[in-house]
């Protein structure tokens, strides 16, 4: 499978016209062979609090639609991120469709970013997801889910791609970089991080988005520019090195949660 990163300088609140770039993207990757084009967090309105002027509804939302048109319409697969408001509650959503525009997956982002009081305003999401796309299957994550790594660890049992999207800001992007090459390690996958650059809300961000393989070495980078990268995801691969090294099967689980356990005790 080859997946297309697409690190967007992301207009501050401009839904409208930061769909009309979006396609533009997904016209190019579709062109140069991508399965799976993937946008950064909260893709069309940069990481935003404005609730009322940005939330939708539900999956059938006026982003979807217009996402999954296109999807539709060059044949490729769509990652992006937008908010939800459902049941008196928001969320920070991440949603994938197929070449067909159909909805594969739909994940909220488990950990809202306490440090910027993210919590304040969007409920954490309390499920995971793994999809597949051709031969590949995928598990979408966003942004400070990053710094979690046993939600990466249970979807990694099936998952051969394990995808962020995020708006992280210049200041910290080492510890993205570090963060995203230390999942892929211990959890044999491939990675996926895609984050935005420009300037938000005042925000800095220099981009860093990239694929790293099973051993955590770059497969793509991406520089500080709005840009697309390219990687191919080859799961027989990666079946193979999890068979040869096969640390999952030296993972003692049980144990680990007895760990857990006596310190909440």
């Amino acid at each position: 499978m080859r997946i297309a990163l697409c690190q967007t300088d992301i207009l501050w609140e401009e839904k409208d016209e930061n769909l009309k770039r979006a396609e533009k993207f997904i016209e190019e990757a579709a062109r140069r062979k991508a399965d799976l084009i993937v946008f950064p967090e909260m893709s069309f309105t940069g990481f935003t609090v404005n609730i009322e002027k940005c939330s939708e509804k539900s999956e059938g939302s006026y982003t979807t639609a217009k996402i999954s048109e296109a999807a539709a319409r060059y044949k490729i697969a769509v990652g992006f991120g937008f908010i939800v408001s459902e049941n008196g509650k928001n969320y920070n959503r991440f949603v994938i469709v197929d070449k067909n525009g159909e909805v594969l997956c739909s994940y909220d982002k488990i950990h809202p970013f306490s440090y910027s009081e993210e919590g304040k305003f969007f409920s954490g999401g309390d499920h995971l997801c793994t999809v597949r796309i051709g031969d590949v299957w995928v598990s979408p994550y966003v942004c400070y889910d990053l710094r979690f790594p046993e939600i990466f660890s249970a979807a990694s049992r099936r998952s051969h791609l394990l995808v962020i999207i995020a708006n992280w800001p210049a200041k910290r992007i080492s510890q993205w970089t570090a963060l995203l090459r230390a999942r892929a390690i211990e959890n044999q996958c491939c990675v996926a991080g895609i984050n935005r650059t420009g300037v938000g809300d005042g925000i800095i961000y220099n981009g860093g988005s990239g694929l790293y393989n099973t051993y955590g070495d770059p497969v793509t980078e991406a520089d500080e520019s709005e840009c697309i990268v390219y990687g191919d995801i080859i799961p027989d691969e990666i079946e193979s090195y999890r068979e040869r090294f096969r640390l999952k099967a030296d993972r003692k689980e049980e144990l680990y949660k007895e760990f857990f356990d006596r310190e909440e005790k």
